[in-house]
């Protein structure tokens, strides 16, 4: 019964944090913990493999399907998050798991409010570090001074704390980086395959994994992935933000809430 509710929980998270390109680490980890009582480290190491199986059933639908990743700024990004985050899954069972729980949901909470304001920090163009981009019909600046650093640093907690760290790249991306809100969402499907893929990685080098209980949660993750990025572009880009904020907010709390039960 534990494992159904389990399945169930991770199917509909992964429905609805795929719509927005997302990984949805900060609800896997509980529910993996809540429902099969297993160790948070071993909890963070199947999260960060279903994860990584989630970023590559997305791409598939958000490059394959609708044509909105920016690659070659993935690329760039991806190789950031690469290393921070396999350098954070490496020493994560050095940093007590409450610290890395209240700082990720500090983040959280403060990328929830500058996102529903609808905040953000304009490219312009023939700035050092802005960076002209055309991808499929969409024309912006990117300010790439303004986000490596930050999207490095979350990719490191995020390693830590075995999430992808989707939930604060994405507003990142938009709110200093200038990126559609879309394009933003579908190019971190990729970052979340390289941050999940290296972190687990580097839980792998230190232990912490169960093989078959991963296994059996990935097909939830994958049959919830493809419904919600499939979903993604019949949602309004007014509404995509707006959801995505509350999402933030929901994350944070439930985050904070496990630190104490």
């Amino acid at each position: 019964m534990n494992l159904l509710l389990a399945l169930i929980g991770i199917f509909l998270t992964s429905l609805v944090f795929s719509m927005f390109g997302r990984g949805g680490g900060e609800f896997y980890l509980p529910i993996i913990i809540t429902f099969l009582s297993i160790d948070y480290y071993t909890a963070s190491g199947i999260s960060l493999f279903l994860i990584m199986i989630q970023g590559i059933s997305m791409i598939t639908i958000f490059h394959g399907k609708h044509r909105l990743v920016d690659w070659k700024l993935a690329f760039i990004l991806g190789f950031c998050v690469a290393i921070s985050a396999f350098l954070g899954g490496f020493i994560s069972y050095r940093i007590p798991a409450i610290y890395l729980k209240i700082l990720f949901s500090s983040f959280l909470l403060f990328s929830a409010y500058l996102l529903y304001k609808g905040y953000r920090l304009e490219a312009k163009p023939g700035k050092i570090g802005v960076w002209k981009r055309n991808v499929h019909g969409f024309t912006y600046h990117v300010n790439l001074l303004y986000i490596v650093l930050p999207i490095s640093i979350v990719a490191f907690v995020a390693g830590m704390a075995g999430i992808s760290g989707g939930g604060l790249i994405i507003p990142i991306c938009i709110l200093f980086g200038g990126i559609p809100l879309r394009i933003a969402m579908a190019t971190n499907t990729f970052l979340v395959l390289t941050s999940s893929f290296m972190g687990f990685a580097g839980h792998m080098v230190r232990g912490g994994f169960n093989p078959i209980l991963a296994i059996e949660l990935a097909i939830a993750i994958i049959a919830g992935s493809q419904i919600g990025a499939r979903l993604h572009i019949k949602v309004r880009e007014n509404i995509l933000r707006k959801f995505f904020a509350l999402i933030l907010v929901i994350a944070a709390f439930w985050m904070i809430i496990k630190i104490f039960i």
